[in-house]
């Protein structure tokens, strides 16, 4: 078995006992994905879930939300410390509703052409929402992929192609929610910035890092 299915495997088969419930994940409406994957950038998800969830039923659709005044808006971004946030994501709805027609895009490009929306933020969406089959890359997978494979982890990381190649390599087609799930929550929970559980850790017969360090 090729090292790239080995991994692929035992991740998988680590997450099935180890998945993080939380109320975005069980929806596929792109607006709810986008609005929870603006709230959880710099902020830790168990913070996030009553804030998202008084959110979305105030602002059912991205129609409401473009109509609502940004010091409604503001009221649940401050929350989270995140009092920036809320003008970036009144014009991203704002442009929605009169570019598309208040329907979000299933097109990377066009994604990438809306307010607030960048690269992560697209391929969240087209992940979660349309369940195309595309790695969602952050610093934290960048973490995990760098380790495994014994890559140089410099600044922006995730800027540079190989951090994409090899999760797209990974990537059990059909299986986009589940592999890029998978490698949010091990990086949240074993591959951790600092002292990360590698005596735990279920890759850790393949992963560069943990061989050095063991």
């Amino acid at each position: 078995m090729s090292c790239d299915r080995r991994f692929s495997d035992l991740l998988l088969e680590w997450h099935a006992n180890n998945f993080r419930s939380f109320p975005w994940r069980s929806k596929t409406d792109p607006y709810q994905i986008l609005v929870a994957e603006i709230m959880l950038q710099r902020t830790k998800a168990d913070q996030v879930v009553p804030v998202y969830e008084a959110f979305v039923r105030k602002f059912p659709t991205v129609r409401d939300l473009s109509c609502a005044t940004l010091g409604q808006i503001e009221e649940y971004f401050a929350r989270l410390g995140l009092f920036w946030r809320a003008g970036l994501i009144k014009r991203m709805a704002e442009e929605i509703s009169e570019k598309f027609d208040g329907r979000i895009p299933d097109d990377r490009d066009r994604l990438l052409s809306i307010p607030a929306i960048g690269d992560y933020m697209a391929d969240a969406v087209l992940a979660f929402a349309y369940g195309k089959n595309v790695p969602v890359v952050d610093a934290n997978v960048c973490r995990v992929i760098g380790r495994v494979f014994g890559l140089k982890l410099e600044k922006e990381a995730r800027r540079k192609a190989i951090f994409r190649e090899i999760p797209a390599r990974l990537l059990p087609r059909g299986k986009a929610k589940e592999f890029n799930w998978a490698m949010i929550d091990f990086a949240s929970l074993v591959c951790l910035p600092r002292k990360p559980l590698c005596g735990k850790c279920p890759l850790n017969e393949i992963c560069v890092f943990a061989k050095a360090v063991t």
